[in-house]
């Protein structure tokens, strides 16, 4: 086992014991000596929406209210800070709350003294918003989702949330880049997905992140860009710079707001199965044009119905362009919850990446939970099948979802490690691996990740001792045990978050 690293410039150069470096003592510039500090290869958190991101961390998290009634005094607090400005919040659960059901709008707008706001329910896919809001939406009332409660969702939400996303000026746009970027860093993160779109950002937002990340040091960033081919997809994706016209290009929507697209009805509200937003033949079209154009197609899919549709229209895409070539895509499923086992041996055969957050389980999977009060407990049981995809030889490739979980890469692999079906229990080195190199494999990368000589210097230095470490030699993660945390996080070579404690001799 490596107990020296040595860097030159951007990449490693050698790894060894300590004695070994030694002869390298008088050669370098500088010395570090850890004291028993673990160094491990960076996380890469797959699935990130940095903009909404930075401006929870910033703003209104209304994740932090145990109640409704807190909601509100919180919406209340900001909106005489804000003195009368718009309000973009994120985070109410009603799931979580004694009272059991979201703000209204009428509430919303009492709270806030009448000002224009959007509050995004927890998983983004339905939202309250306040009476100005509305009436800045020409036909909202006209569209599918749209409750007179103030709660909207599907196309009422699409539309609201594009005129919420119009407030946020360019000043205020960069420093919620920034401020995720550090964030990301301080956990550890040397690399992100942005998951960006027509629906849930803008190509200006995606450009100005993308330029961000060569400017200014931080986690690397690569862009997807979910829209449909059909409507300049793939010719945006290019344009921009983004790996795949993929990420969330949404088949269906979310469980928590009844919108993900099931096979039957849900439990809590029988008279919906939720939404489908595309047909088999628009996802066989998308993913043949991202094919030619030498991009990843991916979807965000997680009804077990739109994952039926999603994987016949894998399955015809590769009889016509032949499967080995679409193999060699890596095509992306984002979510992924509600697969069958015909999906996972349809997704192993055509080499398709699940893109995964275990924090919807950790959050999401306990009995009595979200899914089960949707779902019930036989469908509930059988969600987020980590264990099941990674036997089956699926590139599975972990993140956050961040602003729906809090990007935190040591309580994802947790979650993963402790799910609670034990069936679908992972390893603490299978879930490391899905949270480090696999980010890089999902986008094509199989050379970055891991120690090795040659690499890229993308690694992080965590206060765990050597007493701290499991016979896998990662950190132990009981529930009772302090989570890692990061004293230094490097990318190419440069530390992009330091808090000091390390330092040259």
């Amino acid at each position: 086992m490596a107990t020296s690293m040595l860097l030159d410039g951007d990449h490693i150069a050698w790894l060894g014991t300590d004695e070994q470096a030694d002869g390298y003592r008088h050669s370098v510039d500088e010395v570090v000596v850890l004291h028993g500090a673990l160094v491990t290869p960076g996380f890469v958190d797959a699935h990130v929406h940095a903009t909404s991101t930075g401006l929870t961390l910033g703003g209104l998290d209304l994740s932090r209210a145990d109640s409704l009634t807190e909601a509100l005094a919180l919406v209340e607090a900001a909106a005489r800070a804000s003195r009368g400005a718009p309000l973009i919040g994120h985070g109410w659960d009603e799931t979580r709350w004694p009272e059991g059901r979201p703000p209204t709008g009428q509430e919303i707008d009492r709270a806030s003294w009448g000002s224009l706001v959007y509050l995004s329910r927890i998983d983004v896919h339905s939202a309250v918003v306040s009476s100005t809001l509305l009436a800045a939406v020409p036909s909202v009332r006209t569209l599918d989702g749209f409750g007179t409660d103030g709660v909207v969702s599907r196309e009422a939400h699409h539309a609201c949330r594009a005129v919420a996303l119009r407030m946020i000026g360019a000043a205020q746009q960069q420093r919620a880049h920034l401020a995720t970027r550090a964030h990301a860093a301080s956990l550890g993160i040397v690399a992100m997905h942005e998951m960006a779109g027509p629906a849930i950002s803008s190509a200006d937002d995606l450009r100005a992140l993308l330029a961000l990340s060569v400017e200014v040091p931080g986690p690397l960033v690569t862009g997807y860009w979910g829209e449909i081919s059909s409507a300049g997809g793939v010719e945006q994706a290019r344009e921009l710079g983004a790996v795949g016209a993929a990420g969330d290009l949404f088949i269906d929507g979310a469980i928590g707001s009844r919108t993900a697209c099931l096979r039957h009805s849900y439990l809590d509200q029988e008279q919906t199965s939720g939404a489908q937003y595309l047909t088999e033949a628009q996802v066989v079209d998308h993913v043949r044009a991202c094919v030619a154009a030498g991009l990843q197609s991916g979807f965000h899919v997680i009804g077990d119905r739109a994952t039926d549709i999603i994987m016949s229209a894998m399955a015809m895409a590769a009889e016509s362009i032949g499967i080995e070539l679409l193999r060699s895509g890596r095509h992306r499923l984002e979510h992924a919850e509600m697969l069958d086992d015909g999906h996972i041996e349809q997704m192993a055969r055509l080499g398709m990446t699940a893109s995964m957050q275990p924090m919807f389980d950790g959050l999401w999977g306990s009995a009595g939970g979200m899914y089960e009060q949707r779902l019930g407990s036989e469908r509930a049981g059988s969600m987020n099948r980590f264990a099941d995809l990674a036997r089956s030889g699926v590139l599975l490739a972990f993140g956050s979802d961040s602003p729906v979980t809090d990007i935190g890469p040591w309580q994802a692999v947790r979650a993963a490690v402790r799910h609670h079906n034990p069936a679908q229990r992972v390893s603490s080195d299978s879930a490391f691996e899905a949270h480090t190199s696999a980010g890089w494999r999902a986008v094509g990368i199989d050379t970055t990740g891991r120690l090795i000589a040659g690499a890229p210097a993308h690694y992080v230095i965590w206060d765990t001792k050597s007493e701290d470490l499991g016979p896998d030699r990662l950190p132990r993660l009981s529930p009772d045990r302090e989570l890692p945390r990061s004293l230094r996080t490097v990318v190419s070579g440069v530390a992009v978050h330091d808090t000091g404690e390390v330092a040259a001799q």
